[in-house]
């Protein structure tokens, strides 16, 4: 029976793996074509940039475009918080809805409160970039990144 179980568990682990592989290229896959509508560059020029853009953050800002990364970061955080959202990690594997009009992100309404959520607060940091000359290098943090979107990882390699 412990066989059984055991079994059983590492199957829904791998399924949910699996599952969460197919969904985070969907989600991350907003962002970027969010950044490429509005911004008409991809997004990946953000990672690893400053203290605050890509995974984890902490300390201040190096800058303004820091400044989006940490309002982004905040924004998801807040989702969790107030329980639109169910967990921390699940926010980045989260597929939602929207459409490019104009040169304009738009999140569409038939989404539940999490995706509008996360959507909203993806579209945020995408205008907020908006606000700033594409970086042609990368702020660097002069402190340590602290990995607290992910706590329940002990350790992810910084984007």
């Amino acid at each position: 029976m412990i066989y059984f179980c055991t079994l059983l568990a590492l199957l829904c682990l791998n399924y949910e793996v699996i599952l969460a592989d197919s969904e985070t290229l969907k989600a991350l896959w907003n962002l970027e074509e969010m950044a490429i509508c509005r911004l008409h560059y991809n997004a990946l020029v953000y990672n690893n940039y400053g203290c605050w853009c890509g995974v984890g953050g902490s300390g201040e800002p190096v800058d303004g475009i820091d400044r989006c990364c940490m309002h982004h970061d905040e924004c998801y955080d807040m989702a969790v918080n107030k329980k639109l959202c169910r967990n921390v990690p699940f926010e980045y594997i989260r597929d939602y809805s929207w459409q490019c009009v104009n040169g304009e992100p738009v999140c569409k309404e038939n989404m539940n409160e999490c995706q509008a959520a996360l959507c909203k607060c993806d579209k945020t940091v995408v205008d907020c970039w908006g606000q700033f000359p594409k970086p042609a290098i990368k702020s660097s943090c002069e402190k340590r990144r602290k990995n607290k979107t992910f706590k329940g990882i002990k350790s992810v390699s910084t984007l």
